[in-house]
């Protein structure tokens, strides 16, 4: 099949010896889609693609990629080579640490999902020769462009570097692993199209569903576990989307829960040994909690939840507080004494323990109480409604409330 696209020469450019230009990269076995919506795909090594970043093949237009930082100078250039490694984060849009995880999953030869990358010849800008008989491409001049996978190459480049200057280091690393790349033929508007379609257009995965189908991220790995050990939490965890329904029995989702369990590990890093004993001792925890406040059950009426914050998200991450007061009870008095004063202590959140704060009496969590407004929890929002708060300072300031009164040091008084 020969390729009517301006750049392609019709004949290839010999050597010294008459023999054709291998050029600046050549790629083997590459395997072109019909004219009517032409784009090559090749296989490729680790290596080769580390290769044509540090030959100055490999480039970004931020113009049509995630672009420049508000803040950037006019002059930033807007056309950056791979070599260079990661963007200046002060002038341009870039996760470091996304390329960075990805380059210690590649060091570490991890599962990682890099397939397929994404590389563009711009109509016009190139010399190139494709050699139908030998499906050989020839490329002897002009940049490559990268309308997606950005971060992935980075990682790639990163990880190669690396390797190259301490092999020994990383015995696991496979310079040879192979992936796929796509590679079309568009020109700076097409190459804007393509990253619009495949990262603005598809709707996000909801946070709930990603993390109830990864098996590499550790906090919603204890997360689910929790579920495992916890039926009646797990019938009422949204796994599927990250709202919660009038008529579904759900009072938490994943996502809610899997930050929460942050808070409790406090980091984001479980061994499995760790992740055996976190669990059973949240899931246990949580039991207790059902135990005295309805709404934390999934057989309760999401009418009976209105008005409540016991099942509010910021409240999970105030329980997490507690279970790390509970986890240290454990490790000092025992499972059993330890279970005993929590039972007690949880006791005091029920609703039939009123509490009375100024002139205020009623149940602990209902949204009105002023505790959670002079807290900071709530607020008036302009229509004079209360409105719950779920930010950092809002869940550090309810795990001290929740302490305070399992502690029976709250500013009002305990009350039957």
């Amino acid at each position: 099949m020969k390729i009517n696209v301006p750049g392609f020469l019709d004949t290839p450019k010999v050597d010294a010896s008459g023999q054709p230009y291998v050029g600046r990269l050549l790629l083997r076995n590459v395997q072109w889609t019909d004219e009517s919506d032409l784009f090559g795909t090749v296989t490729v090594t680790l290596e080769q693609v580390a290769d044509a970043a540090e030959g100055r093949l490999l480039w970004t237009d931020q113009a049509v990629q995630r672009g420049l930082q508000p803040t950037a100078p006019k002059n930033t250039a807007r056309e950056l080579p791979l070599s260079d490694g990661y963007p200046d984060a002060g002038h341009y849009i870039f996760d470091a640490r996304n390329a960075d995880d990805m380059t210690e999953k590649l060091l570490a030869n991890d599962q990682l999902f890099l397939s397929p990358l994404v590389w563009n010849l711009r109509p016009g800008t190139f010399e190139a020769y494709w050699n139908e008989e030998t499906s050989e491409l020839h490329l002897y001049n002009g940049k490559i462009y990268l309308p997606d996978s950005h971060h992935r190459h980075q990682a790639i480049l990163k990880a190669m570097r690396a390797y190259r200057d301490h092999e020994t280091g990383y015995p696991k690393f496979r310079p040879g692993k192979q992936l796929k790349v796509e590679l079309y033929l568009l020109d700076q508007n097409g190459e804007g199209d393509y990253f619009f379609d495949k990262n603005q257009r598809p709707k996000p995965t909801a946070l709930s569903k990603a993390y109830d189908l990864t098996s590499s991220d550790d906090l919603s790995m204890l997360a689910k576990r929790v579920l495992e050990e916890n039926p009646d939490l797990d019938r009422g965890t949204n796994r599927v989307t990250d709202r919660l329904g009038k008529k579904a029995p759900h009072f938490v989702t994943l996502s809610t829960l899997r930050e929460a369990m942050r808070t409790f590990a406090g980091g984001t890093e479980v061994t499995e040994t760790e992740m055996e004993g976190l669990a059973s001792i949240a899931a246990e925890f949580f039991t207790m909690l059902a135990q005295v406040r309805p709404e934390l059950r999934a057989s309760t009426p999401q009418s009976d939840r209105d008005g409540k914050l016991a099942s509010a998200g910021v409240m999970f991450h105030a329980y997490a507080h507690l279970m790390r007061d509970y986890q240290s009870d454990i490790a000092s008095l025992g499972p059993r004494a330890a279970k005993n004063k929590w039972s007690g202590a949880l006791s005091r959140l029920a609703p039939e323990s009123v509490v009375k704060v100024d002139q205020w009496t009623g149940d602990f969590f209902d949204v009105s109480n002023p505790e959670w407004q002079d807290s900071g929890i709530t607020r008036l929002n302009r229509n004079n409604r209360l409105t719950v708060l779920n930010t950092g300072g809002a869940r550090t300031a309810a795990a001290g409330v929740l302490r305070r009164r399992v502690r029976a040091e709250s500013n009002g008084t305990v009350g039957m």
